[in-house]
């Protein structure tokens, strides 16, 4: 059967190969209790928004939780059928989806910056199709998703495009001294690309955000560089709850 992905909301994602279920970052209970329970459960990194214990402490706890490298004591105490720390080169089987952690560039702390667990990325396959979900990106540099492009042949990626601030916060910050932390829609487009996506998904916005813009601005950019750069082909933009099929 095709692989089918289905955003939830901010960079929750669900990915389905058949009978076999993959839930990705999730935050919202009411969005996530949306889908149908999934076997196992992938975290990228260990910011709130991406590993949020008042979500995963009201999903169904029969399932399988991959944590990035040194972020297991954060959900130990949550009842998951298992948990199990990941970090990038690892492989993961899970039935018959094969699971590829990946590198990504974003500053690891949970509460603060600095010091935290690993942060990854992850490439499922069930030697069909192949599907990318970077976790959070910044700005720094982005040879390895070259390189990532290099080793599989990416179908469908699932990139951020901005976070609670509004975009131009994060074009303003593109050459500060932490990279600005997250990307902009430019550079998200600009890493699809490198990837050799034949899909960009855009997630990461239109769901979390401050109100110092609307929350519609980071798609509408995404569009809109696409549209210059004749790559609207590219780009399958989907509303919250939407899903897509390779």
């Amino acid at each position: 059967m095709p692989a089918r992905i289905t955003w939830i909301g901010h960079a929750s994602a669900q990915i389905e190969f058949g009978t076999e279920k993959v839930l990705i970052d999730p935050l919202g209970v009411r969005r996530c209790l949306s889908v149908e329970p999934a076997s196992t459960i992938l975290i990228t990194h260990a910011h709130v928004d991406h590993l949020n214990r008042w979500t995963l402490a009201r999903l169904p706890k029969d399932s399988d939780l991959v944590v990035p490298k040194g972020a297991s004591h954060i959900v130990s105490d949550l009842g998951f059928r298992s948990v199990r720390e990941v970090e990038p080169g690892d492989q993961i089987h899970l039935g018959s989806i094969d699971v590829a952690c990946v590198p990504t560039k974003h500053d690891p702390g949970r509460w603060r910056k600095g010091d935290g667990p690993t942060c990854s990325g992850y490439v499922l396959s069930d030697g069909k199709s192949y599907v990318h979900h970077s976790g959070d990106v910044d700005m720094s540099e982005y040879d390895l998703f070259e390189d990532i492009g290099r080793q599989f042949p990416i179908d469908a990626t699932l990139l951020p495009i901005g976070g609670m601030l509004p975009v131009w916060y994060y074009r303003m910050r593109r050459n500060s001294l932490d990279q600005g932390v997250h990307i902009d829609p430019d550079t998200a487009l600009e890493i699809a690309v490198r990837l050799g996506a034949k899909t960009m998904i855009p997630v990461h916005w239109g769901t979390v955000n401050l109100r110092l813009g609307p929350p519609s601005a980071p798609r509408r950019r995404l569009e809109k560089v696409a549209d210059e750069s004749n790559r609207s082909n590219l780009i399958e933009v989907l509303k919250h709850g939407a899903s897509f099929t390779i």
